[in-house]
C-alpha cells in the first residue's frame, strides 16, 4: 500500500487552556504543527486544516497540552482518512517571554 504523508506547520490558533485559573481567563495562543498520513491521495489545505482544528478547539477547556493533542488526534482519525497523525502543540511564553512548552504525539488508526 502506498502512503501520502502531508505536513503543515505553524498553525497558530487560539484556546482556553492552563492549570492556572489566571490562565484559563482569556484565551492563549497555540502553535500546531499537524503531520497526517493518508493510504489515498487526500489533501487539505491549510486554511481547511486551520479551519477545522479552530472548531474542534472551540469547546475545549483542558488543563494540559497533552490532553488537548489526544483529543484533536481522536478527531483527525474520526473525521479525515488519515491512518497515523502526528500533532504538535507549544505554548510560546508559557515560562516567560523567551521559554515555550510543548508537546507532540504520535497516533495510528
Amino acid at each position: 500500500m502506498n502512503v501520502h504523508n502531508q505536513s503543515y506547520t505553524g498553525i497558530e490558533l487560539h484556546t482556553l487552556i492552563g492549570v492556572y485559573e489566571w490562565e484559563r481567563e482569556a484565551l492563549r495562543s497555540l502553535v500546531f504543527d499537524v503531520h497526517l498520513t493518508t493510504p489515498d491521495p487526500f489533501k487539505l489545505s491549510r486554511t481547511e486544516i486551520a479551519t477545522q482544528m479552530t472548531v474542534w478547539l472551540k469547546p475545549c477547556r483542558y488543563r494540559l497540552l497533552e490532553a488537548l493533542a489526544e483529543h484533536l488526534a481522536r478527531c483527525m482519525l474520526r473525521e479525515w482518512p488519515c491512518c497515523r497523525v502526528v500533532i504538535g502543540i507549544e505554548k510560546p511564553g508559557a515560562l516567560g517571554d523567551l521559554a515555550r512548552v510543548g508537546v507532540r504525539i504520535a497516533r495510528s488508526a
